[in-house]
């Protein structure tokens, strides 16, 4: 399976369960094999056949399947949001993104400008430093302000929630450190070069 078909099987999977709960909301157990019944029904067997071939799959799934509604629901909402900023900071993908009227909060320019000097430093750690309020990429330690240094935190907090960076450490004042992960690599590849 590609990574396209992948992540699609997955959205649907996704998108599908959150149906499936809705139409069952009166009842009680949520178990596998009523919702590969119901998958059956609504003609999705493509689907439920690739569920068929995997055993790690159909054990994933049932467990997924035991989770509240509202927990799943809020978790898809971020999943949505993710791809929806995403989708905004890629040129060809920002029209549809603003044709469809999802509802998101967009990544903004800056929150992309200090992920391309990440990546564009070929650093593997980012401290953010709030005295004096700036990004010190490692090693080297190369210090870098950015323009709205009001949002910066927030910036640095929706890298690490989409996934395109991780905190891993914190320095002896308390100060955070994240290191880049491979989404945040790709997704900084999509833009131009900073001006250091």
């Amino acid at each position: 399976m590609t990574p396209i078909e992948a992540s699609a099987l997955f959205a649907t999977l996704v998108g599908l369960i959150c149906n499936w709960k809705q139409e069952r909301a009166t009842q009680a157990a949520d178990r596998y094999q009523d919702f590969m019944t119901w998958l059956v029904q609504h003609n999705f067997n493509s689907i439920s056949e690739r569920i068929y071939d995997s055993e790690e799959l159909q054990r994933e799934l049932t467990a997924l399947l035991h989770q509240d509604l509202s927990v799943l629901s809020s978790k898809l909402d971020i999943i949505t949001g993710a791809i929806s900023a995403v989708g905004d900071k890629i040129d060809c993908l920002s029209q549809v993104s603003h044709a469809l009227g999802v509802d998101k909060q967009s990544l903004s320019e800056q929150a992309a400008e200090i992920l391309k000097v990440f990546d564009q430093l070929g650093a593997s750690r980012m401290l953010f430093s709030d005295k004096p309020l700036a990004c010190v990429f490692m090693p080297g330690n190369q210090v870098v302000q950015f323009s709205e240094t009001r949002f910066m935190e927030t910036d640095v907090a929706a890298l690490e929630s989409m996934g395109f960076t991780k905190l891993v450490d914190h320095n002896t004042s308390g100060n955070p450190i994240y290191a880049i992960t491979r989404a945040g690599t790709a997704f900084a590849a999509t833009h131009p070069e900073v001006a250091l």
